[in-house]
Protein backbone atom coordinates (compact mmCIF):
# COMPACT_ATOMS: atom_id res chain seq x y z
CA UNK A 1 0.00 0.00 0.00
CA UNK A 2 1.18 3.48 -1.01
CA UNK A 3 1.82 5.65 1.80
CA UNK A 4 -1.08 7.96 0.21
CA UNK A 5 -3.42 5.15 0.28
CA UNK A 6 -2.33 4.34 3.80
CA UNK A 7 -3.11 7.75 5.04
CA UNK A 8 -6.36 7.94 3.31
CA UNK A 9 -7.25 4.68 5.07
CA UNK A 10 -6.57 5.84 8.46
CA UNK A 11 -8.44 8.67 8.25
CA UNK A 12 -11.24 6.86 6.54
CA UNK A 13 -10.74 5.05 9.88
CA UNK A 14 -10.69 7.56 12.15
CA UNK A 15 -13.59 8.90 10.80
CA UNK A 16 -16.07 5.86 10.96
CA UNK A 17 -14.91 5.82 14.33
CA UNK A 18 -16.99 9.08 14.83
CA UNK A 19 -13.15 10.60 15.36
CA UNK A 20 -14.36 13.67 12.73
CA UNK A 21 -12.95 16.88 15.14
CA UNK A 22 -9.25 16.45 14.77
CA UNK A 23 -7.36 18.67 16.79
CA UNK A 24 -5.86 20.60 13.91
CA UNK A 25 -8.82 22.29 12.40
CA UNK A 26 -9.51 24.68 15.44
CA UNK A 27 -5.84 25.53 16.00
CA UNK A 28 -5.58 26.71 11.94
CA UNK A 29 -7.86 29.87 13.32
CA UNK A 30 -5.29 30.94 16.25
CA UNK A 31 -2.28 31.00 13.94
CA UNK A 32 -2.89 34.31 12.74
CA UNK A 33 -1.71 35.34 16.50
CA UNK A 34 -0.18 32.62 18.21
CA UNK A 35 2.62 30.60 16.48
CA UNK A 36 1.71 27.28 16.37
CA UNK A 37 4.35 24.51 17.25
CA UNK A 38 3.05 20.81 16.91
CA UNK A 39 5.32 18.46 19.42
CA UNK A 40 5.61 14.70 17.95
CA UNK A 41 7.18 12.61 20.83
CA UNK A 42 7.16 8.91 22.55
CA UNK A 43 6.25 8.22 25.77
CA UNK A 44 9.96 6.39 26.59
CA UNK A 45 11.77 8.01 24.22
CA UNK A 46 15.10 8.83 25.74
CA UNK A 47 15.32 12.19 22.96
CA UNK A 48 11.68 13.20 23.55
CA UNK A 49 12.37 13.01 27.58
CA UNK A 50 15.58 14.85 26.97
CA UNK A 51 13.33 17.49 24.82
CA UNK A 52 10.85 18.03 27.74
CA UNK A 53 13.78 19.65 29.92
CA UNK A 54 13.42 22.46 27.00
CA UNK A 55 9.71 22.08 26.63
CA UNK A 56 8.49 22.93 30.34
CA UNK A 57 10.57 26.21 30.60
CA UNK A 58 9.67 27.43 27.53
CA UNK A 59 6.17 27.02 27.54
CA UNK A 60 5.87 28.66 31.30
CA UNK A 61 7.41 31.88 29.79
CA UNK A 62 5.77 31.91 26.48
CA UNK A 63 2.72 30.32 27.00
CA UNK A 64 0.68 33.38 26.34
CA UNK A 65 1.84 33.32 22.08
CA UNK A 66 2.21 30.14 21.34
CA UNK A 67 -0.45 27.46 20.87
CA UNK A 68 0.88 23.95 21.12
CA UNK A 69 -0.39 20.32 19.96
CA UNK A 70 1.24 17.63 21.69
CA UNK A 71 0.76 13.79 19.84
CA UNK A 72 2.04 11.05 21.49
CA UNK A 73 2.89 8.22 19.04
CA UNK A 74 6.16 8.65 16.85
CA UNK A 75 7.07 5.80 15.10
CA UNK A 76 4.34 3.72 16.64
CA UNK A 77 2.08 1.90 14.34
CA UNK A 78 -1.56 0.50 14.46
CA UNK A 79 -2.87 -2.29 13.14
CA UNK A 80 -6.40 -3.94 12.72
CA UNK A 81 -8.48 -0.70 13.27
CA UNK A 82 -6.40 0.16 16.37
CA UNK A 83 -6.66 -3.90 17.63
CA UNK A 84 -3.00 -3.49 18.11
CA UNK A 85 -0.28 -0.73 18.21
CA UNK A 86 3.67 -1.62 18.02
CA UNK A 87 5.86 0.96 19.35
CA UNK A 88 9.61 1.61 18.86
CA UNK A 89 10.03 1.12 22.53
CA UNK A 90 7.81 -1.79 23.14
CA UNK A 91 4.31 -2.54 24.95
CA UNK A 92 5.51 0.02 28.15
CA UNK A 93 5.46 2.76 25.36
CA UNK A 94 2.34 2.17 23.82
CA UNK A 95 0.62 1.79 26.88
CA UNK A 96 2.34 5.28 28.28
CA UNK A 97 1.74 6.98 24.61
CA UNK A 98 -2.40 5.88 24.86
CA UNK A 99 -2.13 7.42 28.75
CA UNK A 100 -0.42 10.59 27.59
CA UNK A 101 -3.43 11.32 25.01
CA UNK A 102 -5.91 10.19 27.63
CA UNK A 103 -4.85 13.30 29.90
CA UNK A 104 -3.84 15.21 26.92
CA UNK A 105 -7.31 14.86 25.90
CA UNK A 106 -9.29 16.04 29.34
CA UNK A 107 -8.58 18.97 29.28
CA UNK A 108 -8.26 22.45 26.81
CA UNK A 109 -6.27 24.11 29.09
CA UNK A 110 -2.92 24.04 27.45
CA UNK A 111 -0.71 24.80 30.17
CA UNK A 112 -2.07 22.04 32.02
CA UNK A 113 -1.70 19.29 29.22
CA UNK A 114 2.05 20.65 29.24
CA UNK A 115 3.11 20.58 33.00
CA UNK A 116 1.36 16.65 33.00
CA UNK A 117 3.27 15.99 29.79
CA UNK A 118 7.11 17.12 31.20
CA UNK A 119 6.09 15.59 35.01
CA UNK A 120 5.53 12.22 33.38
CA UNK A 121 7.77 11.87 31.07
CA UNK A 122 10.44 12.99 33.72
CA UNK A 123 9.08 9.88 36.05
CA UNK A 124 10.91 6.78 36.11
CA UNK A 125 7.77 5.47 35.48
CA UNK A 126 4.18 5.25 35.40
CA UNK A 127 3.70 4.98 39.32
CA UNK A 128 3.08 9.33 39.36
CA UNK A 129 0.66 9.19 36.86
CA UNK A 130 -1.56 10.68 39.60
CA UNK A 131 0.63 12.81 41.45
CA UNK A 132 1.69 14.79 37.95
CA UNK A 133 -2.28 14.54 37.26
CA UNK A 134 -2.65 16.33 40.70
CA UNK A 135 0.37 19.32 39.90
CA UNK A 136 -1.28 19.82 36.80
CA UNK A 137 -4.92 20.27 38.40
CA UNK A 138 -6.29 17.47 36.19
CA UNK A 139 -8.54 15.02 37.11
CA UNK A 140 -9.52 12.57 34.64
CA UNK A 141 -10.73 8.57 34.08
CA UNK A 142 -7.45 7.38 32.90
CA UNK A 143 -8.36 3.97 33.64
CA UNK A 144 -11.58 4.40 31.74
CA UNK A 145 -10.15 5.85 28.91
CA UNK A 146 -6.99 3.24 29.02
CA UNK A 147 -9.17 0.41 28.63
CA UNK A 148 -11.93 1.53 26.10
CA UNK A 149 -12.54 2.77 22.54
CA UNK A 150 -11.68 6.43 23.54
CA UNK A 151 -7.89 5.28 23.85
CA UNK A 152 -7.92 3.82 20.74
CA UNK A 153 -9.38 6.57 18.91
CA UNK A 154 -7.16 8.95 20.69
CA UNK A 155 -4.07 7.04 19.15
CA UNK A 156 -5.37 6.57 16.12
CA UNK A 157 -5.66 10.15 15.51
CA UNK A 158 -2.42 11.10 17.06
CA UNK A 159 -1.29 8.56 14.20
CA UNK A 160 -2.98 10.50 11.74
CA UNK A 161 -1.48 13.69 12.43
CA UNK A 162 2.10 11.96 12.94
CA UNK A 163 1.42 10.35 9.50
CA UNK A 164 1.56 13.69 7.99
CA UNK A 165 4.77 14.16 8.70
CA UNK A 166 6.71 11.19 8.43
CA UNK A 167 9.35 11.99 11.19
CA UNK A 168 12.43 10.47 10.46
CA UNK A 169 13.60 11.43 14.25
CA UNK A 170 11.90 11.62 17.46
CA UNK A 171 10.82 14.34 18.55
CA UNK A 172 10.04 16.39 15.84
CA UNK A 173 8.86 19.80 16.23
CA UNK A 174 6.39 21.34 13.68
CA UNK A 175 5.83 25.20 13.37
CA UNK A 176 2.58 25.99 12.07
CA UNK A 177 2.27 23.21 10.13
CA UNK A 178 5.23 22.39 8.37
CA UNK A 179 8.10 21.01 8.95
CA UNK A 180 11.43 22.49 8.44
CA UNK A 181 14.71 20.86 9.02
CA UNK A 182 16.94 23.43 9.75
CA UNK A 183 13.88 24.86 12.55
CA UNK A 184 14.01 21.08 13.96
CA UNK A 185 17.94 21.42 14.58
CA UNK A 186 17.95 24.47 16.16
CA UNK A 187 15.18 23.46 18.01
CA UNK A 188 16.45 20.25 19.65
CA UNK A 189 19.85 22.56 20.53
CA UNK A 190 17.64 25.71 21.72
CA UNK A 191 14.04 25.30 21.83
CA UNK A 192 13.84 29.01 23.57
CA UNK A 193 15.95 30.88 20.77
CA UNK A 194 13.91 28.83 17.98
CA UNK A 195 10.88 30.39 19.39
CA UNK A 196 11.98 33.93 19.67
CA UNK A 197 13.34 33.76 16.34
CA UNK A 198 9.69 32.61 14.90
CA UNK A 199 7.66 35.00 17.13
CA UNK A 200 10.26 37.48 15.42
CA UNK A 201 9.81 36.34 12.34
CA UNK A 202 5.48 36.71 12.36
CA UNK A 203 5.40 39.26 14.60
CA UNK A 204 3.51 38.20 17.39
CA UNK A 205 5.24 39.75 20.12
CA UNK A 206 4.45 43.75 21.02
CA UNK A 207 6.86 46.20 20.47
CA UNK A 208 7.31 46.99 24.08
CA UNK A 209 8.30 43.34 25.08
CA UNK A 210 11.19 42.31 26.23
CA UNK A 211 10.80 38.59 26.56
CA UNK A 212 13.31 37.29 24.04
CA UNK A 213 16.17 39.99 25.03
Amino acid sequence: MTKLASTASLLLLVLSLGWAKLEEKPREKRQSNKLHITLLYESLCPDSRNFMHQLGPVYEEFGDYIDILLVPFGKSQSERNGAIFHCQHGPAECKGNRLQSCVINSTANQAAQVKFVVCQMLAPDYSRIDQCANEAGLLTDVVHCLSSETGTKLQLQAELVTKQYSPSFIPTIVYNGVFDQQLQDHSLRDFRGTVCYMLRQQNLLPSSSTICQ
